[in-house]
């Protein structure tokens, strides 16, 4: 395995031009909420943000667009009663935080799969909609025509991903196994939470090695946690960021780490994470 740490990360984070505009940073788009979790699709698009995308656009029930318009007002808000969105117009899409399990998200994932041609973080409720469809395959095949496609399980939605691999017994294997075989049954760059976050990432048809994650502190066990990874992602996906994934898992969890300084670990909240998302990056950027 490899460690990624403050110096492998500081490599792939680039410095902003001075003529720039908001278009250089990319246009990302967040599938995501329901009634009963609007503060998933919040904390993901803030996080984006934060992480430095230049456009955010929350695709959202009508009911809870109010929601999401104050809580992140530099967000773009689309209507769900609308139709599937037209994604040539966006240079990655997140979907899945708190989208919840009904036939209308089915068919927001299954379309997302088929047709988005841009990288695509699957977290959440898109992976279990997945599980529960049994469209592992979809995934791969997002993969084999080039799509870069990332899902991030923690160990419960890994074990709902892998119920169907009848050679795989989950119960009596290390998570580098379930890592693995995640990879091998979808294709996709893998990041598995929880403690030392382990990501398998593939990169222009060679696979990097299994890298482990230096930073994150067991506060961040915590509602939404998931929910601002995925919006960190997304955002270094859209922006081109060289090796987006590894470099998103490392802030993530180095904000949590600098916010449990301060809060304490007992006392971490998401919104704190995403306080930190700032310091993470002026503690990496540091001369």
């Amino acid at each position: 395995m490899k460690e990624i740490t403050k110096e492998l990360v500081k490599n792939f984070i680039p410095e902003r031009k001075v003529d720039t505009h908001k278009g250089d940073f990319g246009r990302v788009l967040v599938i995501a909420g329901s009634r009963t979790m609007t503060g998933a699709c919040i904390l993901a698009c803030e996080a984006a943000l934060r992480s430095g995308a230049g456009l955010v656009y929350a695709l959202v029930p009508d009911e809870i667009m109010a929601q999401v318009q104050v809580a992140v007002p530099e967000v773009v808000i689309k209507e769900r009663k609308l139709g599937v969105p037209d994604y040539s117009e966006y240079d990655s899409v997140i979907i899945g935080p708190g989208l919840a399990v009904t036939d209308e998200a089915k068919a927001l994932v299954g379309d997302a799969l088929e047709r988005a041609e841009c990288p695509m973080v699957l977290d959440a409720d898109a992976l279990n909609i997945i599980s529960y469809n049994h469209w592992q395959d979809r995934i791969n095949d997002r993969c084999l025509r080039g799509l870069g496609t990332v899902i991030t399980p923690h160990m419960g939605e890994a074990a709902r991903l892998l119920k169907d691999d009848k050679d795989f017994d989950f119960e009596g294997s290390g998570r580098e196994e379930i890592l693995n075989e995640l990879y091998y049954v979808t294709g996709a760059t893998v990041v598995l939470k929880g403690r030392r976050t382990l990501v398998r990432p593939m990169f222009g048809g060679s696979l990097d090695p299994v890298y482990v994650n230096t930073t994150g502190n067991p506060g961040m066990a915590t509602a939404g946690s998931g929910d601002v990874l995925a919006g960190i992602i997304g955002a270094f996906l859209g922006q081109g960021i060289k090796n987006a994934v590894v470099s998103g898992v490392y802030i993530h969890g180095l904000a949590g780490d600098i916010m449990a300084e301060e809060v304490g670990e007992y006392s971490l909240i998401s919104r704190d994470i995403l306080k930190g998302i700032p310091k993470a990056f002026n503690n990496i950027l540091e001369e």
